[in-house]
């Protein structure tokens, strides 16, 4: 474990080596490696509001000529990818959504059958370019994935998650997740007593700073893609450099966004936004 710490502080090598282990099940020991795990856009880790989750909102950002509300309602039209008028329907649909979530919600749940069938074959490299147009689209967004230091490792925390994705994103921490619902169900009660009329609000902000002091228990397992992909996309940030995205792949996979095939960058072009 210490040679991986060791291996992602280095940041000469940390983007090939992330590239590398997308795909790859991880185990984390956060008693060793400085871990900044985040499942909701609430979280705090290190006095940071880690809001890196696609469904977080404030992030929108220009994609081919249309605004996108967060990265999940950009990374699902992926799924729904073919050159096809349905597949177009259903996209048009998402982007009519308020946001990634009801995208998710309300049109994937209902369309999910019609899923291409080979998009495991690329979704990886699609997340990496989708989380990368964030990146470049919303300074904001760029500003705080750039303030995480590079000897940090990012976990998506999946553990409460149910879906059958949930360790191909992220990760699983049982014992850490234990503690901090023990801890949270402390300060709620505290704080009820000291302040009975503290509002709703206030009372998530509370817990959401005092959990996310607790940072180094367990062991989080799982591949933690999305988490790589932030790594990978923060190291090229601070850089200065673009992202190895495997465009040969994309560019294969023949991915139409809104009736328009993309068309990805090849040694002698570029691509325009």
């Amino acid at each position: 474990m210490k040679e991986l710490y060791s291996i992602l502080c280095d940041s000469s090598r940390s983007v090939s080596n992330l590239i590398n282990s997308l795909g790859r099940v991880e185990r984390y020991d956060a008693t060793q490696v400085h871990c900044i795990s985040f499942s909701k856009a609430s979280d705090i880790v290190d006095g940071i509001n880690v809001r890196f989750t696609n469904m977080a909102k404030g992030y929108p950002f220009q994609f081919r000529g249309f605004t996108w509300h967060d990265s999940e309602m950009l990374y699902l039209c992926g799924e729904f990818s073919e050159n096809s008028s349905l597949h177009q329907t259903i996209q048009e649909q998402m982007r009519n959504q308020t946001s990634g979530f009801a995208s998710k919600l309300f049109v994937k749940t209902k369309y999910k059958n019609f899923i291409r069938q080979d998009f495991a074959d690329f979704r990886l490299h699609w997340m990496l370019f989708v989380v990368w147009q964030k990146c470049k689209g919303n300074a904001e967004f760029a500003r705080l994935l750039s303030q995480i230091s590079q000897d940090a490792v990012i976990i998506e925390n999946t553990t409460k998650q149910r879906c059958e994705s949930k360790e191909v994103w992220g990760c699983s921490n049982h014992e850490l997740t234990i503690y901090r619902d023990l801890v949270a169900n402390k300060v709620v009660e505290q704080a009820k007593v000291s302040n009975p009329k503290i509002s709703k609000k206030a009372l998530i902000e509370l817990v959401a700073q005092e959990t996310g002091k607790i940072n180094n228990i367990g062991i989080f397992t799982g591949q933690n893609n999305l988490g790589k992909i932030l790594m990978i996309c923060r190291d090229c940030l601070i850089q200065g450099v673009e992202p190895p995205i495997d465009y040969a792949l994309l560019n294969r996979s023949n991915i139409y966004i809104l009736g328009r095939r993309l068309s990805f960058p090849t040694d002698k072009t570029s691509m325009s936004n």
